[in-house]
């Protein structure tokens, strides 16, 4: 059961794809250590500029922003004044400095995360009010291919082929040891009939003479 378990795992990997999904900064899962001081929508800000903006929102804040997700890679687009740093499930992994908060850009990213739950920490350093509007996140995650659920049953058909194969082969040689120790006359525990048992006739057995003083 082992065996076919990590069959059936690496058959589903194998044929898994990687599929980028967004996080708006508006969403319920981005979570603000303190309310965003500005929150541009279509409605507060420029229409010029909230048209650049994914969704058309954008939220400023200074203070730090944690987002979870699941998945290997994440990618972190927003505008910073000053410098702001990225960690991820506690680790230090990087910063990024700008003067114009107003410049939306690709400020952070990391690809060789293991696939699974992460946090992601976006942080002014200490002491210092860095003003960072966060635009958007994107992660990327695995989704099962299309081939899997045909690659799962082609591999749960060649194991059960292969255990009745094996079975197969098991009897016929089985079979072919039988015959090779029959044609030499060795009578198998198969062949063997009920024989009585011997029972010895004490009064047949010559008697040892007794001594007579």
């Amino acid at each position: 059961m082992k065996l076919l378990a990590c069959l059936l795992a690496l058959a589903a990997a194998a044929y898994a794809r990687l599929v980028n999904s967004t996080i708006d900064d508006a969403s319920p899962v981005v979570n603000y250590s303190q309310t965003p001081s500005l929150r541009c929508t279509p409605g507060t800000c420029n229409e010029e500029w909230t048209t650049r903006l994914y969704n058309g929102t954008s939220s400023t804040t200074a203070a730090p922003v944690s987002i979870p997700f699941v998945g290997s890679g994440v990618y972190v687009y927003l505008g910073v004044e000053g410098t702001v740093n990225f960690n991820i499930d506690g680790e230090f992994r990087g910063s990024f400095s700008n003067n114009n908060v107003n410049e939306i850009v690709l400020a952070f990213y990391n690809v060789s995360l293991a696939d699974g739950s992460h946090v992601l920490l976006i942080y002014p350093p200490p002491l210092r009010a860095e003003i960072i509007e966060l635009d958007y996140i994107v992660y990327t995650h695995s989704v099962p291919g299309s081939r899997t659920g045909a690659i799962v049953g082609g591999v749960v058909g060649g194991l059960v082929f292969l255990a009745l194969l094996t079975r197969g082969a098991f009897v016929l040689m089985r079979r072919r040891r039988q015959r090779r120790l029959s044609l030499r006359g060795v009578r198998l525990a198969d062949d063997w009939t009920d024989k009585a048992a011997l029972r010895l006739d004490t009064g047949a057995l010559p008697q040892k003479p007794k001594l007579v003083l």
